[in-house]
């Protein structure tokens, strides 16, 4: 049993020229760059609620993931058998990659309550999750836990997701509990946090503070929808392209910064470009809490 779940050897056979493209697309899609890109869209043309709750959710989880890795320090398959370098020299259980497609997926197919959600969810995360197992860069206990993680997450959000209380509170209180969960990790962090720790805090406050700041609801007319997810989504590029090049002229501590980009981040996707585009007149101005 502990062979099946470390051993990779039945991996091997499977991989040819067709299949390892597809792997590579749904590996894509559990990493950082692309899911900082898909919820700032949803948050535009999609569903200004749905997506606030999946920020605070994948925000959650990728933080208890980081923390996981370093505190169990289990290592990742040999390197031999690895076909993805993205990885670096990090940890491998939990898989953040099993654990957040869980979480980002599933929330979405529990939010759209729609059969055919369910199903195409159910796809995107079995084929993110093999493809961690196909590409080496997980072994089977990595993905089981992970997967497993954020199955509990969801249940544990799914309770608490409408404590009206805690969503009417003052931003003050929302602030100190990322304050204090932010102070949590780095004093008791084993070894140095990844650089998005500090910026998904960031990026939380900032979203946060936005969604209270600029209320809208979503356009009824699919073309403004699509007009606003297309110009959020070139706005976003070109701000990421800012903050490359800001970077190395500041010359901040990497954790300071990284916590100042991801607040901007979070400001610029919940109050910069809804106040945008409610000049454009691509969404209505009326409140959507």
């Amino acid at each position: 049993m502990l062979d099946l779940l470390h051993n990779l050897d039945w991996v091997l056979p499977l991989r040819n020229e067709g299949l390892t493209p597809l792997m590579r697309l749904f590996t894509l899609l559990g990493y950082e760059k692309f899911i900082l890109f898909f919820l700032p869209l949803g948050y535009w043309a999609w569903s200004k609620s749905v997506f606030m709750r999946l920020f605070v959710l994948v925000a959650i989880t990728a933080v208890l993931n980081a923390y996981l890795k370093d505190l169990w320090q289990d290592p990742r398959p040999d390197l031999a058998l690895r076909m993805d370098d993205a990885v670096g020299d990090s940890f491998g259980m939990p898989s953040g990659h099993a654990q957040i497609a869980v979480v980002l997926w599933l929330w979405l197919a529990y939010e759209v309550r729609r059969p055919w959600f369910w199903l195409v969810s159910g796809v995107v995360v079995a084929g993110i999750i093999f493809s961690r197992l196909y590409l080496g860069a997980h072994d089977l206990e990595d993905v089981l836990v992970g997967t497993l993680l954020g199955g509990v997450t969801l249940l544990l959000f799914a309770q608490v997701k409408d404590w009206n209380w805690w969503r009417q509170a003052n931003a003050f209180w929302h602030l100190a509990l990322i304050t204090l969960v932010a102070l949590l990790c780095y004093f008791t962090w084993q070894g140095v946090a990844p650089n998005y720790v500090p910026l998904l805090a960031g990026l939380l406050v900032g979203v946060l503070f936005g969604y209270r700041l600029v209320g809208f609801s979503m356009a009824t007319l699919w073309w403004k929808r699509a007009l606003a997810a297309a110009l959020g989504a070139l706005a976003f590029i070109g701000l990421q392209a800012l903050l490359k090049w800001l970077g190395p002229q500041l010359a901040l501590q990497p954790l300071l910064w990284q916590g100042i980009r991801g607040l901007t981040m979070g400001l610029f996707v919940a109050a910069l470009m809804p106040w945008l585009l409610l000049r454009l007149r691509l969404l209505p101005a009326r409140a959507d809490l």
